[in-house]
């Protein structure tokens, strides 16, 4: 997981305003930025308790310092077919995040279970790596209007 830490760490400062840092006491990665339309602050969580043998639990966390409850984006309206990965019931629903699934209530019986992550849901969205799946969050964010 190392390197894919490095991988994280290098995607972010590539990005202004974005940081990324692994809290080792609870296997929480937390990456802040903005949200790339609004430039509304966001930070986005992964749990990587079990990761690689299930896909981490990604969710959106109160910015440093904020005091209400977590903002989550809104789902995409562009027209350009893309789908979004932001789900109405507030979870990032893609085959890379272990709350997607039913074990976890979330809505995708369909999968195939969590072990089955790296081939599930095809078509939807592609993950491998945890860069990857920041990257697809950030892309989406980019299609969202802004938080809510």
């Amino acid at each position: 997981m190392a390197e894919e830490l490095v991988a994280v760490t290098a995607w972010a400062e590539r990005r202004p305003g974005w940081a990324a840092r692994l809290d080792d006491a609870d296997l929480l990665l937390v990456i802040d930025g903005t949200h790339p339309v609004t430039d509304v602050p966001v930070r986005i969580i992964a749990n990587l308790k079990g990761y690689r043998a299930i896909p981490p639990g990604w969710t959106f966390g109160a910015p440093s310092g904020a005091t209400a409850a977590a903002p989550f984006p809104e789902r995409n309206t562009t027209t350009r077919g893309v789908g979004s990965i932001f789900h109405p019931s507030r979870i990032i629903c893609a085959p890379w995040n272990r709350l997607a699934y039913a074990e976890h209530n979330g809505p995708h019986a369909d999968w195939g279970g969590l072990a089955n992550w790296t081939s599930a849901g095809a078509g939807i969205t592609k993950a491998d790596t945890l860069a990857d799946m920041v990257d697809q969050i950030f892309w989406h964010l980019s299609l969202s209007r802004g938080m809510c």
